[in-house]
């Protein structure tokens, strides 16, 4: 049942993220969370971490991705399950995937621990890749896209799949 709400929302990948009324306005900002916790499954799948062991997705800091990912839970990548951590005093060496709530979390320690352990950077937040985060969800026109710092990836000896690759913008 979670995996075809999850492919519903895969398919909607292109959804225009626009409206006029009020409900529909709150109807487009759950869609638009639920597709990025899709995103995120696909970032699961999609990226070749230099071990392979089960994924687990963390969230640091308020985002309302929270409400959303519990339905990650459990789901099947590479035959392991997946694991969704929303407890803000979990240390992040137990991440291999971390979502940013704020471009403030992106420090200087958070980037040298992400390189040498490993983990995929995410965020929703403003200029996250250019400041060297991995993958930005950004909304341009009325649609969700992706900016994938590549030399970040790479310094944290992370392969991105080629079919993640293509639904990017990259920057070098």
């Amino acid at each position: 049942m979670v995996r075809q709400w999850l492919k519903l929302f895969l398919f909607c990948g292109s959804l225009c993220l626009s409206g006029q009324s009020l409900a529909q306005q709150n109807d487009i900002g759950k869609s638009e969370y639920q597709l990025k916790t899709v995103y995120l499954l696909h970032f699961a799948e999609l990226t070749e971490w230099p071990e392979a062991t089960a994924i687990s997705i963390c969230l640091l800091g308020n985002s309302p991705l929270e409400a959303y990912l519990p339905a990650l839970q459990g789901q099947k990548v590479h035959n392991m399950a997946l694991r969704v951590i929303l407890d803000q005093q979990q240390p992040i060496e137990n991440c291999q995937i971390l979502v940013l709530a704020e471009l403030s979390a992106l420090t200087k320690a958070l980037l040298e621990q992400a390189k040498t352990q490993h983990i995929l950077l995410v965020s929703d937040a403003e200029n996250f890749a250019a400041q060297g985060g991995m993958i930005q969800f950004s909304l341009r026109d009325n649609k969700l896209k992706l900016v994938v710092n590549l030399n970040s990836v790479k310094q944290a000896s992370l392969k991105l799949s080629s079919k993640l690759l293509r639904m990017a913008e990259i920057l070098e």
